[in-house]
């Protein structure tokens, strides 16, 4: 599983490096933007299915992004004593993303999240159990251009959590394991001029 998180990241950074192939930092041909929105994630908990909400941002140079996020749900229980508690879980953390050809209608869209946070065990809102936790979640999927300051991402991935060892009757795999999500993208991107000459140089081949 370890190889499986090592490529997601391999791939983020290998993205990042052909981009400044032709395009250095600070150069005139880079361009600049930022964006914020929601991410929805369904994924396994404790063998029940739960709607992680949540959202982040991040600035981006070309088709590389970097930022933040954070999710949580409530939706997920565990039986201690013939006692049912509801699971509180959330993280937050770094968000590293890149896009290929983002100019285009469909394009590839693959992103990690690296972050930290805490799993609770409540009984009507009483705290009985807690917990620190890593999470790290990479991604790959499909993000469609919904108009110039809106997109949206279909993903997949594996989210890999570690570090509980306090919870009667949970442990990490409980909350380890695949799945999907929804991101949705506002702001400016920071591929309009790549955009342009595309279709610049689309329109010089017409002729």
């Amino acid at each position: 599983m370890k190889k499986i998180c090592l490529l997601f990241v391999s791939i983020l950074f290998t993205g990042s490096l052909i981009a400044q192939k032709t395009q250095t930092l600070f150069s005139d041909e880079n361009s600049y933007g930022g964006f914020g929105g929601p991410i929805v994630e369904f994924s396994n908990i404790n063998g029940i299915t739960v709607g992680d909400v949540g959202g982040g941002g991040a600035f981006s140079v070309n088709n590389f992004f970097v930022g933040g996020y954070g999710l949580g749900n409530n939706g997920s229980q565990v039986t201690i004593d013939d006692k049912n508690y509801d699971i509180h879980f959330n993280h937050g953390g770094f968000w590293l993303g890149y896009t290929f050809k983002q100019h285009h209608l469909f394009h590839l869209y693959t992103s990690a999240r690296i972050g930290w946070g805490k799993t609770e065990l409540k009984r009507n809102d009483e705290k009985f159990y807690s917990d620190n936790l890593l999470a790290l979640s990479p991604e790959l999927g499909v993000e469609l251009n919904v108009t110039n300051w809106f997109k949206v991402a279909f993903s997949g991935g594996y989210r890999n959590i570690s570090g509980i060892d306090n919870l009667p009757e949970l442990t990490d795999n409980d909350f380890t394991g695949a799945y999907g999500a929804i991101t949705f993208r506002f702001g400016a991107f920071g591929n309009y001029r790549s955009y342009d000459k595309h279709h610049s140089e689309e329109d010089q081949e017409d002729y």
